[in-house]
């Protein structure tokens, strides 16, 4: 399988932020957008409506850059939220600290200890 992420970069080597994009277009037009453009559809198949017009939507994250390509090209294009932000955002909420205190703490939750040291539901 082809890696098709986005691999535009800013100065200093950084990746650049990635957004969630609806790309409207006929079903030809579509495959083409795929074929020509690397635009990366998440961790599933293409996620596609059909509209009453009888075009396809299709969701795709790109940056900036291959935004403002896909554009230029024709393509009708609504840009959603920044996900690389809200990935950020969503990090921060993360702890920083060692929570099991080199092992001296066991997890909690559902489960429970086996003679071996693993969990099972």
């Amino acid at each position: 399988m082809t890696d098709r992420r986005d691999t535009d970069s800013h100065a200093g080597g950084e990746l650049p932020d990635i957004f969630e994009v609806e790309v409207t277009a006929s079903a030809d037009k579509i495959g083409e957008l795929f074929e020509r453009f690397q635009v990366d559809v998440g961790c599933r198949h293409p996620h596609t409506t059909r509209n009453n017009d009888g075009t396809l939507t299709v969701l795709v994250y790109a940056s900036e850059g291959r935004i403002k390509e896909i554009e230029a090209a024709g393509y009708p294009v609504r840009r959603g939220e920044n996900v690389t932000a809200v990935g950020r955002e969503r990090q921060a909420e993360i702890g920083k600290g060692d929570r099991f205190e080199g092992g001296r703490t066991y997890p909690e939750g559902l489960g429970k200890l086996t003679p071996n040291g693993r969990t099972a539901s």
